[in-house]
């Protein structure tokens, strides 16, 4: 019936809503433009093109259309409040708060004040939202929306005055505030087990199975864990000791548009062979914060207006947690503390792992969002919660960003297993190729690393043909892919030293590479603990790098390895010069090799990560002696 009538505006527009409704990764703005240049005054029609135009990342033309459709003036207040609220639409909220106020000193109207704390309060400015109605709440009939606004503003204000002074209110998101008060109601909670030593049952929490160091880590532990569960020699419920682990994942299924090629269930298939247990907690059923098991009236309507993410954790995990009565979740990554932490303080969840990867999200703008630092100030205050950082670089970063002493966070090194030296038949054939083709060669300098920015590959070339000056009989090679490899090899070609350098791609034979080296070279800008600088110590390979995340832990400066004074400008001179150096003392000490596995092997097993991680679950009585023997 449609289709007769697809020169009518309101008929094309429902079909485009209908087509995002069923592919919602369908991208429609080219389709709403078209729509809009076709019915240029329809507001329907321009507010939706905006909306998908935001949707689609494209900010910044939503903006240009707003300025087409509807210029900025204050002649008229109609106009003037349609853009405003349109800015509003494309999250231009500086713009679009001071129009509505411009507005409001120029004409006072109701609906004016009324569509203002409207949006204010989708955006969780209670306080705002209420200011701006207060002048006209005695207007208004009670009995009506606005009324009702009216009065539900001016209750919600006052039940959060409770818990916050006038300033707190302000600017603060009141959701992020409801999650911080509802944290709060446990900080008085008892977190202890009356039987310290008995076992304990963990479950490892996480948002995806995605090919990513985090994952790949709490893979490794769950798979150990699993293995040491299953060993004859343990008895079920000996003491001291995990006796069950399950792995919670946000999301390992692939829904709608595979093709950007993200794969989430990376890891999925290594779970199963090793028999540990995988929920995905979308599949989980959503349960009302009210119809979960509370009583107080207080905790139960903070619940009610938690930010979306908080809210989905309670909702699905709470009564998970319950049911299955966990000793010890453990939640890793900053996104999966943020939707687990509340949920397993409500299903009285007496160990709370927030196990951090890396740097804060402060210094990551990407990674960034606001509940974060009220988040983990608030459940520093609960008993039973444990800060975990991989590195002690991590450690500090987290201490100064959220003001606390380094001696909260506990330090979880990763685990590496031990690297087979064997290649596959591609790996050898490409390494004896190369070989022959720089027979003349004395010393073999590698890396390991994706070709992205932040990992520099542009800069590793650059470094290794100043290398070449010095030391001609070198040779280079570097394993993987990404973006920016095409763009490596013709700069290595520019700058003459294709022909002493090897793309390898990648390999799943790695060691086999760490054992064609001299020495290796991480120039990252980025980094958390990286994986790849343990990997070529554990083989006695020195390595040379830029001070980025906690690559320092990963050798010892001045023996091992060499740590660059800089992340953001490595002085590729000094590096060439410590590299040089590096190579030469591996010769002439062989013993500095066999320093290099030994600390590696130490600190960075899955066996010596198992253990730290099984203290990490006994804190009453664990923690203590095992920093002790870290220390030491």
């Amino acid at each position: 019936m449609a289709s007769a009538h697809r020169a009518d505006a309101d008929i094309r527009c429902m079909l485009l809503k209908l087509e995002e409704l069923v592919v919602p990764g369908a991208e429609t703005s080219d389709a709403w433009l078209a729509l809009l240049a076709d019915a240029a005054g329809h507001r329907g029609i321009l507010r939706n093109c905006v909306l998908r135009l935001v949707k689609e990342g494209k900010s910044d033309e939503a903006i240009v259309v707003i300025d087409r459709h509807v210029p900025e003036t204050a002649d008229d207040a109609a106009s003037g409040l349609s853009r405003a609220e349109l800015l509003a639409d494309a999250r231009a909220h500086e713009a679009s708060d001071e129009l509505f106020d411009r507005l409001i000193g120029l004409y006072d109207r109701r609906d004016i004040r009324i569509a203002f704390a409207k949006r204010l309060k989708k955006r969780g400015l209670l306080g705002r939202a209420n200011a701006v109605l207060v002048p006209v709440a005695s207007s208004v009939a009670p009995d009506s929306k606005a009324g009702q606004l009216v009065a539900t503003l001016a209750d919600d204000y006052a039940f959060y005055r409770r818990f916050e002074p006038e300033f707190g209110l302000a600017d603060q998101d009141f959701r992020i505030l409801a999650m911080k008060h509802a944290i709060l109601q446990y900080r008085n909670r008892t977190s202890s087990i009356e039987d310290a030593e008995r076992p304990r049952s963990v479950a490892l929490v996480t948002g995806s199975l995605g090919p990513g160091g985090a994952e790949r880590q709490l893979t490794r532990l769950a798979c150990h864990l699993q293995r040491v569960c299953e060993m004859p020699q343990y008895s079920k419920g000996e003491a001291g000791r995990i006796d069950r682990v399950e792995v919670l994942v946000k999301q390992h299924t692939v829904q709608g548009d595979t093709r950007k090629g993200h794969r989430i269930d990376f890891f999925l298939g290594t779970m199963n062979d090793a028999c540990v247990k995988v929920t995905e907690i979308n599949t989980l059923p959503s349960i009302a914060a009210n119809q979960q098991a509370l009583d107080d009236a207080d905790t139960l309507r903070l619940l009610q207006n938690l930010p979306p993410q908080v809210n989905y954790g309670v909702t699905r995990l709470a009564p998970l947690f319950r049911e299955r009565r966990f000793d010890v979740v453990s939640l890793w990554q900053d996104g999966t503390c943020l939707f687990g932490a509340l949920a397993a303080l409500i299903a009285s969840v007496p160990v709370i792992h927030l196990v951090f990867r890396g740097l804060p999200p402060n210094i990551r703008a990407e990674r960034y969002r606001p509940e974060y630092a009220v988040l983990y100030k608030a459940l520093a205050e609960v008993p039973g919660v444990v800060f975990v950082c991989n590195s002690r670089t991590g450690a500090q970063a987290y201490a100064d960003w959220l003001d606390m002493p380094v001696t909260r966070f506990k330090v979880l090194y990763n685990g590496v297993p031990e690297l087979s030296v064997d290649g596959a038949d591609e790996d050898v054939q490409r390494w004896e190729a190369f070989d022959a083709r720089c027979a003349d060669a004395t010393e073999m300098i590698g890396g390991v690393f994706r070709f992205e920015p932040d990992k520099r590959p542009l800069t590793w070339i650059r470094l290794a043909a100043r290398y070449l000056k010095m030391r001609p009989l070198a040779r280079f090679f570097i394993v993987g892919d990404g973006r920016l490899q095409q763009s490596a090899v013709e700069l290595a070609a520019e700058l003459g030293v294709a022909d002493r350098m090897l793309f390898a791609d990648l390999s799943s034979h790695v060691g086999y590479w760490y054992s064609k080296m001299d020495a290796k070279v991480l120039l990252s800008r980025f980094e958390g603990l990286p994986n790849v600088l343990i990997e070529a110590q554990m083989l006695g390979v020195g390595t040379v790098s830029t001070p980025a995340g906690g690559a320092g832990e990963c050798f010892v400066d001045g023996v091992t390895g060499h740590l660059l004074e800089s992340a953001e400008q490595p002085d590729l001179q000094a590096a060439c010069e410590r590299l040089a150096a590096l190579v030469d003392r591996c010769r002439a000490e062989p013993a500095t090799r066999d320093q290099a596995r030994d600390r590696a092997s130490t600190l960075f097993s899955v066996p010596a990560m198992t253990a730290m991680f099984n203290d990490l679950c006994f804190p009453e009585t664990r923690l203590v002696a095992s920093e002790h023997a870290l220390a030491a």
